[in-house]
């Protein structure tokens, strides 16, 4: 199982990543989450190395999390871009490696083969310690299938967008039922979210509408993964001594729009494909 607390991704911070990543570090989280396409392995790696520097603090301590850069396909390539990431990371093990996205650019035909061929390398990660836990990032249903019929070693986490505008539902438990955890990204909506009610509600728990979702997403069993570059918010995304009511629950489930709020090709090409 996966810690059952708010986890740190580092998409879109930059050159403000190590020290984001190491603020993170310092106040308590203790799953990262990167991926080569985000440019922030080396820095996840950097503010790694700086926690642990003292002997207080063990690697093992953590959760460190990337994934295979999208378009990259065939067992060699996806070995050798697996051995990148751990140079960047300076670690000589990751927690759990994921697939990013199920279908990439020029693969709309062929992401069927190439995912299953993609799965025996991160098969034999696995098998030899390099990764401890195998997952995916997007996938439908129909995505996970391919690697379901031809796998030794099954997904056991699934990262997706979810949020209160957003709870993908069906995916959600038809993935659970497989065994998998779930990872929320974007768990706050982009800043999206917002209205009477949900004000309401928030301004109930004394907490603000990035709490309130974060909390939601902890008490659905999701792992949220918060980013930010401020100190400030950092450390407030971790301050969660609140709990939900089932009333209120029920209330911030029923505002679901199903909408996802991030608007790329490449999630336009996974529900074409």
């Amino acid at each position: 199982m996966l810690l059952s607390e708010v986890g740190f991704g580092t998409a879109d911070l930059a050159e403000d990543a190590e020290d984001a990543v190491y603020t993170a570090l310092t106040h308590g989280y203790r799953l990262i989450d990167t991926a080569r396409a985000y440019g922030s392995e080396s820095a996840v790696g950097k503010a790694l190395k700086r926690i642990c520097s003292g002997g207080v603090h063990k690697r093992e301590n953590y959760i460190i999390q990337t994934k295979l850069m999208p378009g990259v396909v065939g067992y060699e390539n996806v070995l050798n871009d697996f051995e990148q990431s751990l140079n960047n990371l300076g670690t000589d093990y990751v927690d759990v490696y994921f697939i990013h996205w199920p279908v990439n650019r020029g693969s709309e035909r062929t992401y069927h083969h190439e995912n299953v061929e993609i799965w025996k390398a991160f098969e034999h990660l696995y098998e030899t310690g390099k990764v401890k836990r195998l997952g995916v990032c997007n996938f439908l249903e129909r995505h996970l299938k391919d690697i379901l019929d031809n796998c030794r070693v099954k997904p056991t986490v699934h990262q997706l967008e979810i949020h209160p505008g957003y709870q993908q539902i069906g995916l959600v438990e038809y993935s659970q039922k497989l065994g998998m955890d779930i990872e929320a990204w974007s768990p706050m909506g982009r800043g999206e979210l917002n209205g009477e009610t949900y004000t309401d509600i928030a301004n109930r728990y004394r907490c603000n509408i990035g709490q309130l979702a974060l909390k939601w997403s902890l008490q659905k069993g999701y792992v949220p993964l918060s980013r930010s570059k401020t100190k400030e918010h950092i450390i407030n995304n971790r301050i969660l001594d609140f709990s939900i009511s089932k009333e209120d629950m029920n209330k911030i489930d029923e505002l679901n729009t199903n909408t996802n709020y991030l608007d790329i090709w490449s999630y336009r090409r996974q529900q074409m494909y």
